[in-house]
């Protein structure tokens, strides 16, 4: 990823933008920020721009309000930045630089010195793109070893033992499954002429059953310290396999997003594997944690956990299709189709009695 470097020095540039700091537009930030010299690649996601130079990466959030947060006001995101950096420290150390302020000047926008600040930038250190667990898996010509897992495994049986430490409010994650299980039935139906021939309400309805015949099972894992403030969205693209292990872009978005089961956690990370066609490493992720010191869940749990997690980000992907103008539509409803197989999949293993 490159070595550490300051902050990015201030440049002036000249901007449409009146001397209101409220009246610059996101659009004349990106344009801003995609011009400063260095930077190679803009990536736009749901939530974010991320601007990259050959050794730094800059995210600068969206105004914008999804059901956990709004980021509509300089305050909030002021606030996101902060708790993002906070928060990411904890697995991803010095990656995480520091905050940036976007300044508006007579002259126009500028990154520092002085100004009103009319938006914020998280800055990172740039972690190498061919490195990541996605792209290790992908190529197939470097794949991941045993060893570099059993080392991202290690990480996170350390950060959950740290984590034990301060438990979370009780009954919070359990709440949380049943009430997106609830968005994600009512979303998936809303959005299903964009799944063909995909039975929909069935996997809903029995994923709805297995969480409620789970209640007791999921208390009694939280009541010994198994249910932890965790990363709240680890995929194989957050995990990088240099030496030690990076594991960045923890939810910052929402305390009730990171409360979450140890393997429900690590299970996500393994079934997104499975996905890109290593069960075999899903099989060293589970048994790595269990070796570990933690009690894994039943054989019904497991699955019950892997299917929501899927579910959600088929929900998740759909949910795109509802902006006014979604990036890339095509993709959304093949990446969809893709979660929902699997979980359809899933809910033949470890079905519980009923």
């Amino acid at each position: 990823m490159g070595n550490a470097q300051a902050p990015a020095r201030f440049v002036d540039v000249m901007t449409t933008a009146s001397t209101s700091p409220e009246a610059v537009s996101i659009d004349e930030k990106v344009v801003f920020l995609s011009t400063l010299p260095g930077v190679l690649q803009v990536i736009e996601t749901h939530m974010a721009y991320v601007f990259l130079t050959a050794d730094m990466a800059f995210k600068l959030k969206k105004p914008v309000s999804f059901g956990y947060f709004d980021h509509r006001t300089l305050a909030a995101r002021a606030m996101a930045c902060s708790e993002e950096l906070r928060l990411n420290r904890v697995l991803a150390g010095d990656v995480y630089l520091g905050t940036v302020p976007l300044m508006l000047r007579k002259t126009g926008l500028g990154l520092g010195g002085e100004g009103a600040v009319v938006d914020w930038l998280v800055q990172m250190r740039r972690l190498p793109a061919w490195r990541m667990l996605d792209a290790l898996i992908s190529a197939k010509k470097a794949p991941p070893s045993r060893a570099e897992l059993a080392a991202v495994v290690a990480g996170l049986a350390r950060f959950y033992r740290q984590q034990q430490r301060d438990p979370p409010p009780r009954g919070l994650y359990l709440g949380h499954l049943l009430r997106e299980q609830a968005v994600n039935s009512e979303n998936l139906g809303q959005m299903a002429r964009f799944l063909p021939n995909i039975p929909l309400a069935p996997v809903t309805k029995d994923l709805e059953a297995r969480i409620a015949q789970m209640k007791p099972e999921v208390s009694a894992r939280e009541a010994v310290g198994l249910v932890v403030e965790g990363h709240g969205d680890l995929r194989p693209e957050h995990v990088c396999l240099i030496v030690p292990p990076v594991i960045f872009d923890r939810v910052e978005t929402a305390l009730e997003l990171r409360v979450i089961d140890v393997f429900d956690e690590v299970g996500y990370l393994a079934a997104e594997c499975s996905l890109l066609g290593r069960p075999d490493i899903s099989e060293w992720l589970i048994k790595g944690l269990t070796d570990a010191g933690f009690e894994p869940p039943s054989a019904a749990l497991q699955a019950t956990y892997a299917m929501f997690r899927l579910v959600t980000r088929a929900r998740l992907a759909l949910d795109h299709l509802r902006d006014p103008s979604p990036r890339d539509p095509e993709k959304w409803p093949v990446r969809a189709r893709r979660y929902l197989t699997e979980a359809i999949r899933l809910s033949g293993h470890g079905l519980a009695r009923r």
